[in-house]
């Protein structure tokens, strides 16, 4: 569907130029519940957003198994789960974890050149599986409540010291001009979308190239926009470059040239909310968009 998509957005490109073009009209875009200012985001998409670090997450307290061992090997919402730590490390029973998980991409092929390049520079990434409360600490182990999971646990799974999540409600949403010109501010991209996927829309979570390094901080919006010259539009612009404009001598629109693109106004696409912010990287949930979203789409701090 995505190769649709560019392939329709290569021809646009070309008749940009062509008579008889009709002027599109935009819609506003569906509201979302973040567009509701009376509303935030909910505990799951806080607690179950992932991460990037550069810093590994220490791994030395992990999911041994749950009840019913060997017989059950996913565990979920108030089921049991012993870890392999006890008395030594931990105090008391009480505390409440979360379970995470390291993963990657494997999908081979890159949404647009250097992706890979660029997603590994921002760490490893962590989804973030389960809350959890230890409820009794044995000599050598202890066991916890699953109090709410985003996918089922697995043995091998790190648990670490929760840490609260602080996040403002959502403003209303300000749905400016979709040409508005930039902010000035610092840009980055959506280096990725939660569980690879391919496109995000409202209410899904995107992993940013930007973060503490800019001043960003939980609550602050960024700005999504796209222009020609975006990296998500490297297929698009292969796609023009290869389309051809004279069909038995008839001339089907023309091939633009780098400066008239570089002259066309960028589209803006939507915002995005900070969740959590990392060194070189942040986590936040899309509040609208007009659009599909795709990795390589450019934002910058409002």
């Amino acid at each position: 569907m995505r190769h649709v998509i560019l392939y329709l957005a290569s021809l646009l490109v070309l008749v940009a130029a062509g008579p008889g073009a009709r002027a599109q009209i935009s819609e506003p875009p569906q509201l979302t519940a973040a567009q509701r200012a009376t509303e935030a985001p909910t505990e799951s998409d806080i607690y179950c957003a992932g991460f990037f670090s550069r810093t590994p997450v220490a791994s030395d307290l992990i999911v041994l198994s749950g009840q019913d061992p060997g017989l059950r090997f996913e565990y979920g919402d108030r089921d049991i789960i012993f870890l392999n730590k006890g008395a030594e490390s931990i105090k008391a029973p009480g505390g409440h974890y979360m379970v995470l998980r390291a993963v990657k991409d494997l999908n081979p092929t890159e949404p647009y050149p250097g992706q890979r390049k660029l997603v590994a520079q921002m760490g490893t990434m962590y989804a973030e599986i389960a809350r959890i409360q230890i409820n009794i600490v044995h000599k050598g182990s202890s066991t916890a409540e699953i109090l709410h999971a985003c996918e089922p646990v697995l043995a091998g799974d790190i648990a670490v010291p929760l840490s609260a999540h602080v996040v403002p409600r959502y403003r209303e949403a300000r749905i400016t001009d979709r040409f508005a010109p930039s902010s000035g501010k610092a840009q980055g991209v959506i280096a990725a979308i939660k569980g690879f996927r391919e496109a995000a829309g409202g209410g899904e979570v995107v992993y940013v190239n930007v973060g503490a390094k800019e001043n960003l901080k939980p609550g602050d919006y960024l700005r999504i926009f796209r222009s020609q010259q975006s990296p998500s539009q490297y297929n698009v612009r292969a796609g023009v470059g290869n389309y051809p404009t004279d069909v038995m001598g008839v001339q089907m629109g023309r091939r633009l040239t780098r400066q008239e693109l570089d002259s066309l106004p960028r589209t803006v696409l939507g915002e995005v909310m900070i969740l959590s912010v990392q060194e070189t990287s942040s986590t936040g949930i899309v509040t609208y968009s007009w659009e599909d979203l795709f990795p390589g789409d450019q934002l910058e701090i409002e």
